[in-house]
């Protein structure tokens, strides 16, 4: 009978000790990067991806830069590969880099629309400064309507009206959508 020799054990590589300090990190925080990765893609399962990706990076470097702040490296890190994940997944469904900076495909349309945005504009400076100010306020930034009746000493019936009467003097500005 022939005796079989044990297979030699290996050991794992010895991390460098800025990364092992950084996987240790990263497993301690394990819980708040995944946190940083959902907010960004919306998914628990696609952010366990991107965290155990991080971390497998981590064991990938040979020579690993000197780390100062190992939490924030790591956080960093899962955004910045959550962001691309996500730039990705958005490239094979839509099947484009980037996102239009327009809808509107039809050059009739756009023309319409700017024109109505400048008898907007034209229109909006010919209101008195504090009529404008209240509409832009609220329709715009959403500021309510009794925080911005207390600011300009008004009362809230009277904001309301002000900004009724611009939007209803604005409206008709509006243009026809254009068929497609």
């Amino acid at each position: 009978m022939t005796s079989v020799a044990p297979l030699p054990v290996r050991s794992a590589p010895a991390l460098p000790s800025s990364f092992a300090h950084l996987l240790q990190e990263m497993i301690d925080k394990r819980q708040m990067l995944l946190c940083d990765a959902i907010r960004i893609l919306g998914a628990t399962d696609r952010a366990e991806d991107v965290v155990q990706e991080a971390m497998l990076r981590c064991l990938d470097r040979s020579n690993p830069p000197r780390i100062d702040r190992p939490t924030q490296f790591a956080r960093r890190m899962v955004r910045n590969l959550a962001i691309d994940r996500l730039r990705r997944e958005r490239h094979l469904v839509t099947g484009t880099q980037e996102e239009p900076a327009t809808s509107i495909d039809n050059p009739e349309a756009r023309l319409a629309g700017r024109q109505a945005l400048r008898q907007l504009d034209a229109r909006l400076r010919d209101c008195p400064p504090r009529d404008r100010e209240l509409f832009l306020r609220h329709r715009l930034l959403g500021e309510p309507q009794n925080r911005l009746a207390a600011e300009f000493g008004l009362s809230t019936a009277r904001v309301n009206a002000i900004i009724a009467r611009l939007h209803s003097q604005l409206a008709p500005l509006r243009p026809e959508p254009v068929p497609e």
